[in-house]
């Protein structure tokens, strides 16, 4: 398979917005930190898909489908009909659709591209937007460590825990993973473009020292696969395969003069921390209790599941003694939260499909041209970098992640040998070009309209964004509630501060199911007792002693004193979860 040696000046720009420029924005506005870094990530790439399929050949689009990109799209479709299903509310499922059907179409249209040999379209441009992401966050994360008092929050994020590099996502592991990412893009094109080893080996000693700068224990797994990597491919040259595996040792000295020099600066580096809470048994923090809960969770609800969106609502709402104490509203771990919200027959088969998918892709690892076989290989790593990183977190429920993931599925599965008989329908072949031009469309559209609501809500949390002089706060909760995307910020702002929250019980709903936390339980336990449902608000009570929350204390304290038995101290019901859904 030949390909241009270098990619249109077309697409380049587009990838840098839509991949790149995402993983910088440091800004942010309440309530959501990383909004603006995943808009940004959902319009680009629509851009990108816009003039991809506007400016592509027509003969693009009757590029046979591998089996591979077929069973994907297949794993894709059973999710967009699970979050269909779902009793959680409209509004919030709405934007996991978006982000599941652009991903579909982002695959099924790089596929297409590399089948045609066109790299240029879509992997080369991502490579060297990763690439570049990965680079500059090295120097933030530099800032964040060596210079803390530099982050301004406008270019550099401010560091939220002394000697750890947070990156621009404030997220470390998210930061060792876009940089792992890098370092793989930077051995595909340093290789395909017959770069110096010298620079190459300077660029991955500078990724490498970043992902140390993180302190990320999902960073150090990384590492080891790049290593690996590198000893096991016997198709990179030699002096490659050396140089990935010396990143293991220039990760340890990297580890090592961090906590040396930090700690004779009067910092305490935080890898120092999490090796002593790896050493003492605690290697996922209090993921193995998350993980309990959630594994209770798919045993009540083995067939169907709970719901795609509802997790944290039931979560919240089921008797767990030992739960953790923070609020969770994903279980970290992407086969147990398929499991739990779409139910096990439908996590089997879409987890059967990815991985025949990714058997069938294979063949793509072992093709006789090499500069396949090298791309087949770096997206298999860098798609199994994000599979072990999906199985401790969740960087694949940020568009940001997902997106660039899915250019990458269909780059490996466009690379798996095709069987033309029979040939691809004409009709269907015919289709492809304005479905992809229509999902670009919306794509980009939908990214204006949901920044158009977000600031509609953002407003209620910061007065001063406001175009004008800022409406009064009850004006500004109600034109947020408006929001189909982002209501449920506003209906939180509305119960939370209700001096009668049974005035306003309806507004419960979506934000119970977006995230509960101590303030939204103790007002909807007081809005439930108001209304006479006196068992329902004893069980709301005891799922609050389960979180231990300083801001339940005063709650409590009526507990310890003599005369009458308030309805926070009353005996759990132990009521079905679904059982305290609001209603009418």
């Amino acid at each position: 398979m030949t390909a241009p040696a270098h990619p249109p000046v077309s697409f380049l720009p587009l990838a840098l917005l839509a991949v790149a420029f995402p993983f910088l924005i440091a800004g942010s506005a309440p309530p959501t930190s990383t909004y603006f870094n995943q808009v940004v990530a959902f319009g680009g790439c629509g851009v990108w898909l816009l003039v991809w399929a506007l400016t592509a050949r027509p003969s693009l689009a009757a590029q046979p489908a591998s089996t591979s990109t077929k069973l994907l799209l297949l794993a894709g479709a059973l999710l967009v009909a699970a979050t269909l299903t779902s009793s959680a509310p409209w509004g919030q499922r709405l934007a996991p659709l978006a982000c599941l059907v652009l991903a579909g179409a982002l695959m099924h249209a790089t596929a297409a591209a590399t089948r045609a040999g066109r790299l240029s379209d879509w992997v080369t441009p991502l490579m060297t937007a990763l690439l570049v992401a990965g680079l500059l966050s090295v120097v933030v994360g530099v800032v964040q460590v060596f210079r803390p008092e530099l982050a301004d929050g406008r270019l550099i994020s401010f560091p939220t825990i002394a000697g750890r590099a947070i990156g621009n996502m404030r997220q470390p592991n998210q930061l060792s993973t876009l940089l792992l990412w890098a370092a793989a893009a930077a051995v595909w094109l340093a290789v395909r473009e017959r770069q110096s080893l010298k620079v190459l080996a300077v660029v991955l000693g500078v990724l490498v020292f970043g992902v140390a700068l993180t302190a990320s224990r999902t960073g150090l797994v990384g590492v080891l696969l790049l290593a690996l990597w590198g000893a096991l491919d016997r198709r990179l040259p030699k002096p490659v395969r050396w140089l990935l595996v010396a990143m293991l040792p220039l990760y340890a000295l990297s580890w090592w003069g961090l906590e040396q020099w930090l700690s004779a600066h009067g910092v305490m580096f935080y890898g120092e921390d999490q090796l002593k809470k790896t050493l003492h048994g605690d290697p996922s923090s209090s993921r193995g209790k998350i993980w309990a809960n959630t594994w209770d969770m798919i045993a009540a609800h083995p067939w169907t599941g709970v719901g795609v969106g509802a997790y944290n609502f039931i979560w919240s709402m089921t008797p767990f003694p030992g739960r953790p104490v923070a609020f969770y509203d994903h279980s970290h771990n992407i086969v147990l939260q398929l499991a739990v919200e779409s139910g096990v027959p439908v996590a089997a088969v879409v987890l059967g499909c990815a991985l025949a998918a990714l058997w069938r892709a294979r063949a793509a690892l072992t093709v006789a041209d090499d500069d396949a076989a090298r791309g087949a290989r770096a997206a298999l790593f860098m798609l199994t970098m994000v599979g072990v990183h999906s199985l401790l977190e969740y960087p694949l429920w940020y568009v940001y992640f997902l997106l660039p993931a899915a250019v990458l599925a269909g780059w490996l599965t466009g690379l798996a040998p095709v069987r033309l008989d029979p040939p691809p329908q004409s009709r269907f072949a015919a289709a492809r070009r304005p479905v992809w031009c229509v999902t670009g469309a919306v794509a980009l559209s939908g990214s204006l309209w949901s920044t158009v609501e977000y600031a509609s809500v953002a407003v209620i949390f910061e007065p001063e964004l406001s175009w004008a002089e800022p409406a009064p706060l009850a004006e500004r909760i109600a034109r947020g509630q408006r929001s189909v995307l982002w209501g449920h910020h506003a209906d939180y702002a509305s119960v939370t501060m209700a001096a009668k929250p049974e005035e306003v019980f309806s507004e419960f709903e979506r934000p119970l199911y977006h995230l509960a936390d101590t303030r939204l339980l103790m007002a909807y336990a007081r809005a439930l007792l108001a209304r006479g449902e006196i068992e329902k608000a004893t069980h709301v009570a005891a799922r609050l002693r389960e979180f231990r929350n300083p801001l339940s204390t005063e709650l409590f304290a009526a507990c310890d004193k003599e005369g009458g038995t308030p309805f926070q101290c009353l005996p759990d019901p132990g009521l079905p979860a679904e059982a305290l859904r609001p209603s009418p």
